[in-house]
């Protein structure tokens, strides 16, 4: 009996805490990965699989909001938001 509560109770833990992430949070940690990857030295023999795991994340974090438009329009929306950012930095202003 002790076995089967602990095992429940580890399940329901494993559950509530994986659940938490919207849209929006699964769109800024694409991006972090993003940036963190793309600010490598180019010489770095390190930036390209960082950038390909970037890639894979966001292939993953599309397909978890996909089936929701409200959650893919919000995911879209940070992504879009956060290269605008970028592009804007990236000329100075």
């Amino acid at each position: 009996m002790k076995k089967i509560f602990l095992f429940a109770l580890t399940l329901s833990l494993l559950i509530a805490c994986g659940k938490g992430k919207n849209a929006r949070q699964i769109a800024e940690e694409v991006c972090d990965c993003s940036e963190k990857a793309n600010a490598m030295d180019a010489s770095d023999p390190k930036r390209p699989v960082a950038q390909a795991d970037c890639a894979k994340l966001q292939v993953e974090s599309w397909d978890k909001v996909k089936d929701n438009q409200k959650d893919a329009d919000e995911f879209n929306k940070v992504l879009s938001e956060r290269l605008d950012a970028l592009i804007k930095k990236s000329k100075g202003q």
